[in-house]
């Protein structure tokens, strides 16, 4: 694949992910076009970004890098309201399981919870300027691919392979307590690097990391997990 090569999300498209694409196409087609000059370029630049020099940039790219620590985002009650949400909505409508076709996990869509803007508005505000710094990318063109809570349980879906994103950037953040499972983490192949998170940390990586989660061996473990990607990629949302 070539760094200018469009992503996919896990590498697949599932029946869900393709009415979603074709929902969206539709949409933007009754919004004004965007101007995709200087998008172009600046995706183009950061995709080829590793070849050059930090010091050439003028900032640490996140492209093929070391995952970074974006710091805490969500407050311990702002995580409980989170849990809370995630805990009423799954009581009635329960886990889905295939959302993502190569990989799925056992998860739910952040835009069924009742603070669904919450969320997007809180990662939105954290992310897209940090991405800026990162990449060089501008905060307009900054969007969700997706965004979604997995729901890790020593009962059911207890881990997750080796796989890489369909998107530029990848959030991670643990949103329960370590004291409520063993095991866990992130673990990323060309580091050799397994995360422990802090509740409440947003790690962000290179979509195209080849990473995977280690499994738990008791309890459960909650995890706030967004695509994060430029407009006009798989699943555009354009921002008002």
């Amino acid at each position: 694949m070539s760094d200018t090569d469009d992503l996919d999300l896990f590498g697949d498209v599932s029946t869900a992910e393709q009415a979603e694409h074709d929902k969206l196409q539709a949409q933007r087609r009754n919004q004004a076009p965007v101007d995709r000059s200087p998008l172009d370029y600046q995706r183009r630049r950061y995709l080829q970004s590793h070849h050059v020099p930090p010091t050439e940039l003028g900032f640490e790219t996140l492209r093929n890098r070391h995952p970074l620590n974006f710091g805490q985002i969500f407050s311990a009650p702002e995580r409980q309201q989170i849990l809370d949400s995630v805990s009423a909505y799954v009581e009635h409508q329960g886990w889905t399981t295939q959302r993502h076709g190569a990989f799925p996990t056992r998860d739910i869509p952040t835009n069924v919870l009742s603070i669904a803007h919450t969320i997007t508005s809180r990662l939105e505000q954290t992310l897209f300027p940090r991405l800026h710094e990162h990449t060089g990318i501008d905060i307009k063109y900054w969007t969700f691919r997706d965004i979604f809570i997995v729901g890790y349980h020593e009962a059911h879906q207890r881990s997750l392979n080796m796989h890489s994103d369909g998107s530029l950037a990848s959030l991670t953040l643990l949103l329960n307590e370590p004291c409520e499972f063993d095991g866990g983490g992130t673990f990323f192949e060309k580091f050799a690097l397994r995360i422990e998170q802090v509740p409440g940390d947003a790690w962000i990586h290179d979509g195209r990391l080849d990473h995977s989660g280690v499994a738990i061996t008791r309890g459960k473990r909650l995890v706030l997990v967004a695509f994060i990607d430029t407009i006009g990629g798989y699943t555009d949302i354009l921002r008002s």
